[in-house]
């Protein structure tokens, strides 16, 4: 990243793409921190009788959350605050969206025990 800020003087253009390789570049070597998480994961589920659709509005609203970041954080180093913003309202919003069903399964069971 300090090569970023180093060519982001002379080209914030270029600046920019690079930021945008390397996020990219992180993300893909991350890919394999995520393994271990949805192999335990699929364990709780698998021991505990939770039904997988419920975890998968979960993993969801995690990768929709981790888009949002990257995408608000780049729109600020471009200097687009307002944009930013809007992103990081975009992404509460589908984040909130995703995850209905297990408000609706909760609401469900709360429900039923009443």
């Amino acid at each position: 990243m300090a090569l970023t800020v180093l060519v982001k003087k002379h080209s914030p253009e270029i600046g920019l793409l690079l930021g945008l390789m390397v996020t990219i570049t992180v993300i893909i070597v991350g890919l394999d921190v995520f393994r271990p998480i949805k192999d335990f994961i699929d364990v709780v589920i698998t021991e505990t009788g939770i039904a997988g659709d419920l975890a998968v509005p979960l993993w969801k609203a995690g990768v929709i959350a981790i888009i949002t970041k990257i995408t608000a954080e780049l729109c600020r180093d471009a200097g687009e605050k307002a944009a930013a913003t809007g992103v990081e309202t975009a992404g509460s919003v589908l984040g909130l969206f995703v995850v209905l069903p297990l408000f609706t399964t909760f609401f469900e069971l709360i429900r039923r025990m009443l």
